[in-house]
């Protein structure tokens, strides 16, 4: 009686990785990383003058609203504490160090008040930290105030406000550093009008961060 035999598992040999292919590989992981890098950087950056313009964007239309809820004074100074106002600081007009949104009464002392602690009738709303990554400089640095109807309070001189956001490509990321407006990251402006609305449009590649 003949008997059947089933072939066993042939063994296959273990395909090893030569020095060759390691240096390929290696090689083609550093060509791509040196493209991405940029790539990868540059899109921060766009990205945080995109959140400094949005921040301080929402925080003018916020302190709009609430001076029309409350028909209070609401004002916007630039802050480095988030307690007290920094105003009036001479140039460079730098908001990137920070502001803070607070309301008060309409009384016969007038608009453009600074905040004061003591005072029980102002009320402190928001404030916006220290930005990162980016540059906002402004007209100058007095304190913003909307009226109960949300308009921006003006004077003779003062009708209108630019605010320019521009990214800082060094390594140094501090509130006295400008950042740099050029194309890949274009900086941005918002104009503030009289009405109160606020308008963003990109930074003209031959304008400074500095306004």
């Amino acid at each position: 009686m003949r008997t059947r035999t089933t072939p066993g598992p042939q063994r296959r040999g273990i395909a090893g990785v030569t020095m060759v292919e390691l240096l390929v590989t290696l090689t083609i992981l550093a060509v791509l990383t040196t493209l991405a890098v940029p790539l990868f950087t540059a899109t921060m950056r766009r990205s945080n003058v995109t959140n400094a313009i949005n921040s301080l964007s929402s925080d003018i239309q916020f302190a709009r609203g609430e001076a029309a809820s409350q028909h209070r004074f609401v004002s916007i100074c630039r802050s480095t504490t988030g307690t007290t106002c920094a105003a009036g600081a001479s140039s460079p007009y730098d908001y990137d160090v920070g502001w803070m949104v607070y309301s008060y009464d309409v009384s016969a002392k007038g608009s453009n008040q600074s905040y004061s602690g003591t005072s029980g009738n102002m009320q402190i709303l928001r404030v916006t930290r220290q930005l990162k990554g980016a540059s906002l400089r402004a007209t100058d640095t007095d304190v913003i105030t909307f009226n109960q109807t949300g308009q921006f309070v003006t004077t003779g001189t003062r009708t209108q406000l630019l605010f320019a956001a521009c990214a800082r490509t060094g390594t140094a990321d501090t509130s006295n550093t400008l950042g740099t407006n050029q194309a890949g990251i274009q900086g941005s402006l918002l104009t503030l009008r009289a009405s109160g609305s606020v308008a963003v449009t990109p930074l003209a590649l031959t304008a400074k961060c500095d306004i």
